[in-house]
């Protein structure tokens, strides 16, 4: 039975081949000043290929005081029009419909990139950003003409249609929010007023591109934990004007610190935002489309029980750009699944990086590339490590055409990834060693368990190429009496190997000290945690972070940064507080989590004695998910 979500759709005037729309996320390919580049046309061709009905091309600003992100697509000077038609043209030869969301960042966006003050309905800050400047009345009717030039650029681009960015704190939506939006006059006060500025953006939009050129908009269907803001009844009554203006559709998205696609849940809970497409659908007679951690079979559900009309994916076609042409062969088992790792979002809240990475799609951001070559020197690999790193250089080795066996120490296949996706709101990670598990089965490598991978069997088994995947050595923290003390590592609580006791201190306050905390507070252990750096879960993104420590603290965790050790014997942890007190902290379990160190002791004894051999993943060096499957992504593609 073909899925509904496979079905055409017609939206305004656009023939639409299925319901998918690949949203609109920023990405940072475009180039210093917001034009096209070859890295952004590959990117967004990529995802027309995989079999998209409709792809909203990223926020793309149309004035340059309102860029928020480094290296934004711009839509602000007709000189970036040349550019922008090849966008939409290798989008639409893949017969792919193409609309481009015209944006303005309004108080959100950084003087760093526009060299300007921001600017905003009120003279009001965001929580973290700069105090703009009020816009006159005058200044209100200037960038509305922004937005009207955007769309006219965007039509004479080729693009199907434009998306009006009113959700997520931009512009617009300082304007539909009462928590931004402090003006007595026109465009303040009740909701109309408020969304004003929006309905004469469509108005003007409408008026300059004509009756056949659609135009919706893209709303928060609520603000969540914003004083003041904007509520589910506050965003209905916009959403219908926005369908009296002239939106041939809305778009239904939210805003807030605590938006639940801002955030994880304890067990991975897909479509967190359909609640709010479900009201708008009872309220309008345009379509609906819905977002917000949308997996398949969420979308049939949304179909089926006529709660939206279109499903916009984003981090899941970051991930696998091609889960609309899998979806039509029957292949769920084969797409790689979104592991809310949020890596993607960490990239746009961090200034000084540029261009976003996925953990699980080493591709991403480099669609430029060939796709890897079957081989024509077919080679027996030998891939000694069962975890991510291992389980990927293996699989594309093997789709590669060489005969590849890998070895796993242990009775499963995971690697680290098992014990990642033990804590509370990892569990999607579980998801992703599965299907790793299943293309080593598609791709016909010779998986050994419980295969142990000494130097004597190595060179026994006389491979062409060694790829060793063997994963780190435990670091022993430098504590005085550690050794001695009893202590357990945080792999050995997580894999349930390790008796713990009712008090529990833990050494090391990164992802693992943290995440293992938080696992053992849920089952009742008391936890304290201590780090010698001066704050907690540093290499924790941006994203993520708050949320992490904010449970902690609800869950009674004892964090303790800024220290200093001073011993350890069973029973007691000793450390110097950040105010210099001694504090001896009484623990019937003492947990090590001071991070890995790398392991080249079997690259070493190897070299010289087999023909290739090379290191991926954590025995090279300690790092994330996303630098091991990279590393082995590229190792797969070169043998």
């Amino acid at each position: 039975m073909t899925r509904r979500v496979l079905e055409p759709f017609r939206l305004g005037p656009l023939s639409l081949k299925n319901r998918l729309v690949f949203a609109p996320i920023t990405t940072g390919y475009a180039g210093e000043r917001g034009d096209v580049t070859t890295q952004l046309l590959a990117h967004y061709e990529a995802r027309a290929r995989g079999g998209a009905g409709l792809i909203i091309v990223e926020a793309t600003y149309v004035d340059p005081v309102g860029q928020v992100f480094n290296h934004q697509l711009g839509i602000y000077d007709d000189s970036l029009v040349p550019g922008l038609r090849e966008l939409a043209g290798v989008i639409k030869k893949h017969g792919c419909a193409v609309a481009i969301q015209i944006h303005h960042g309004g108080r959100m966006a950084r003087s760093q990139f526009t060299g300007m003050q921001p600017v905003a309905p009120s003279a009001i800050a965001d929580p973290k950003g700069e105090i703009p400047r009020e816009l006159s009345e005058a200044d209100v009717r200037d960038t509305v003409q922004s937005f009207v030039r955007a769309a006219v650029r965007a039509r004479e681009a080729g693009f199907s249609a434009v998306e009006i960015h009113g959700a997520h704190s931009y512009l617009v939506d300082q304007f539909i929010s009462p928590a931004a939006n402090l003006r007595t006059d026109c465009y303040g006060g009740n909701v109309a007023n408020r969304a004003r500025f929006m309905v004469e953006i469509f108005e003007g939009v409408r008026a300059a591109t004509g009756p056949g050129f659609p135009v919706w908009v893209r709303i928060n269907g609520r603000e969540y934990g914003v004083d003041g803001g904007t509520t589910l009844e506050d965003a209905l009554q916009v959403a219908k004007l926005a369908e009296r203006a002239g939106s041939v559709a809305v778009h239904v998205s939210a805003y807030g610190p605590a938006t639940p696609t801002n955030r994880t849940t304890a067990v991975f809970k897909p479509a967190v935002l359909a609640d709010l497409a479900a009201a708008m659908k009872q309220v309008l007679s345009v379509p609906v489309i819905a977002v917000g951690r949308i997996t398949p079979d969420a979308a049939e559900d949304l179909i089926e029980t006529n709660r939206a009309d279109l499903i916009a994916v984003g981090k899941g076609l970051l991930a696998d750009p091609d889960i609309p042409r899998k979806l039509a062969a029957g292949r769920e088992d084969r797409i790689v699944p979104c592991i809310v790792c949020m890596s993607c979002r960490d990239v746009l809240q961090t200034p000084s990086l540029v261009g976003i990475t996925c953990q699980v799609n080493p591709r991403l951001g480099r669609d430029f590339e060939p796709d890897a070559a079957e081989t024509t020197n077919p080679r027996r690999v030998l891939v000694v490590g069962g975890g991510p790193a291992g389980m990927v250089a293996a699989a594309i080795a093997a789709e590669r055409g060489h005969s590849v066996t890998l070895w796993e120490r242990t009775g499963a296949l995971g690697g680290q990834l098992l014990q990642a996706a033990v804590p509370p709101h990892k569990d999607r990670i579980r998801a992703y060693t599965e299907y790793l598990k299943r293309e080593l089965a598609r791709t016909r490598v010779k998986v050994e368990l419980e295969r142990e991978a000494n130097e004597e069997a190595i060179l026994k088994a006389q491979a062409d190429v060694v790829v060793l995947a063997t994963g780190p050595r435990q670091g022993i923290p430098d504590v005085p009496g550690i050794e001695s003390a009893g202590a357990v590592d945080a792999t050995a609580v997580l894999d349930g190997a390790a008796e713990v006791g009712r008090r529990v201190v833990i050494i090391g306050g990164e992802l693992v000290g943290c995440e293992t905390a938080e696992f053992l507070a849920e089952r009742g252990r008391t936890v304290t945690v201590t780090r010698r750096g001066p704050e907690m879960a540093t290499g924790v993104g941006p994203s993520l972070r708050p949320f992490l420590l904010d449970r902690l603290r609800q869950k009674g965790v004892v964090l303790l940064p800024g220290v200093k050790y001073l011993s350890a014997r069973p029973g007691c942890l000793t450390v110097q507080t950040a105010d210099g007190a001694t504090l001896a902290l009484e623990a019937d379990t003492i947990v090590r989590a001071t991070g890995s160190l790398a392991d080249a002791r079997l690259h070493d004894a190897l070299e010289g004695k087999v023909a290739e051999v090379c290191m991926v993943g954590d025995c090279a060096e300690p790092r994330k998910i996303g630098d091991a499957v990279r590393e082995a992504y590229e190792v797969g593609r070169r043998l």
